[in-house]
């Protein structure tokens, strides 16, 4: 396993103390306490390309350390390991993903910011971090200004939308003609302050990084609230279900979930489904037309393969036609990206 340290020059690493005692007072605990099999789904743009997603799969938690896979629909994969102790005090934060990135950076996390800097972003307005924003680990020190505490923003856990209280903070990176500035949100959880939405501005980058986490997920068998909908509504919006960029193809990290539905299919032997695709606005409304009528047909393939009779599945298109969120926003878009299935047999 590679391992590199981060040299962080000039930086004090916060102490501990008192800060378990601000984490026992919270209320708020949050979906975002890691586990094995636990998958967070993010949408980001940046320099490289259009609207992408991503996905984290918990595959180890210990006492020392949490390991994730990763995996975009740009085609990265790669593993990432996360010690315990820079969850807890890390000073410095990783942008992004890279094979060519060392899967252990110590001095550094992932997926979140430490706790130490939260708890002293929340009692004393601001806050110290190193963002890593390249594979070749270049840094910039950046100064965080909380902007509001306990604001709720929309996600999805599981498959139905919650408020999740965060922290709101401007950041203001480097100097001369190397800077940065932008805004992050923060779960207000001093055990797991994920980075839930990011928009950061470098100078020598014409787009902004944009980052939002779009969906957490406990893990694979875990979809009885879709077979108590489709009892007792008839439908269910599935957001796990994740395809290639830009294209229909099913993704392999969508597997374990496809045999999850067929298996609820198989014990509910006279339900015909109906499957429909939707998607956000972004390209023209015939393209998405045609690529939501793609994608439902490639679950409904996915479906028969596991053993679900052709007869049972049909399969529709919608495209961009029927939002449920503002396509404006990255987390409107991502809401609107789904695969309705409901029920024929009613």
């Amino acid at each position: 396993m590679s391992h590199r340290p981060l040299q962080l020059a000039g930086f004090v690493v916060l102490g501990w103390l008192g800060l378990s005692t601000v984490a026992t007072a919270q209320e708020y605990i949050g979906p975002f306490v890691p586990h094995r099999g636990q998958q967070i789904t993010t949408h980001f743009t940046n320099d490289f390309g259009r609207d992408a997603d991503s996905t984290t799969t918990v595959v180890g938690v210990t006492s020392d350390m949490v390991s994730i896979d990763y995996s975009s629909s740009r085609g990265i994969s790669t593993r990432r390991d996360i010690l315990i102790s820079d969850r807890l005090a890390a000073p410095a934060y990783v942008l992004g993903y890279s094979p060519r990135m060392p899967a252990l950076i110590s001095g550094t996390t992932s997926l979140g910011i430490s706790g130490a800097v939260l708890d002293q972003l929340r009692s004393t307005g601001n806050a110290p971090l190193t963002l890593v924003h390249s594979e070749n680990l270049d840094q910039i020190a950046c100064t965080l200004t909380a902007l509001a505490l306990d604001v709720k923003v929309p996600m999805i856990v599981e498959d139905r939308i919650f408020d999740v209280p965060t922290v709101q903070a401007r950041a203001e990176c480097g100097s001369g003609d190397r800077r940065g500035s932008g805004q992050l949100i923060f779960a207000n959880d001093v055990n797991n302050p994920i980075l839930i939405e990011s928009v950061l501005n470098f100078s020598w980058e014409s787009r902004p990084r944009t980052e939002r986490v779009t969906r957490v997920v406990a893990g694979p068998g875990l979809h009885r609230d879709m077979e108590q909908a489709l009892n007792t509504l008839g439908t269910y919006d599935v957001y796990g279900l994740h395809f290639d960029f830009d294209s229909a193809n099913l993704r392999p990290d969508t597997a374990e979930l496809v045999r999850d539905i067929a298996r609820m299919l198989q014990a509910n032997a006279n339900w015909v489904i109906r499957i429909a695709g939707h998607t956000d606005a972004v390209g023209g409304a015939d393209y998405n037309l045609r690529l939501s009528a793609g994608r439902a047909e490639s679950v409904r393939r996915a479906l028969i393969e596991q053993g679900i009779a052709p007869s049972r599945l049909e399969t529709i298109g919608f495209g961009e036609s029927q939002p449920r969120a503002d396509n404006s926003t990255l987390a409107g878009r991502a809401i609107n990206r789904r695969v309705e299935f409901r029920r024929l047999d009613r």
